[in-house]
């Protein structure tokens, strides 16, 4: 079974989930996820993870 890490532990947000939306929904920027996810609102752990994220799944 392929690995699937919580990338936001406050809101229990998993890379699985944050890849499927950057591709379906053609977001950009962090900001863009955040306002769906509300990654980073509590302790911005995951801000770099998610940088990294879009820059993968966005080939950038």
């Amino acid at each position: 079974m392929k690995e699937d890490p919580i990338i936001c532990d406050c809101n229990d947000v998993r890379r699985s989930t944050l890849e499927t939306a950057i591709r379906e929904k053609g977001y950009k920027t962090t900001d863009q996820i955040n306002k769906e996810f509300y990654h980073g609102s509590a302790c911005g752990e995951c801000l770099e993870d998610v940088r990294e994220i879009l820059t993968q799944v966005n080939g950038k």
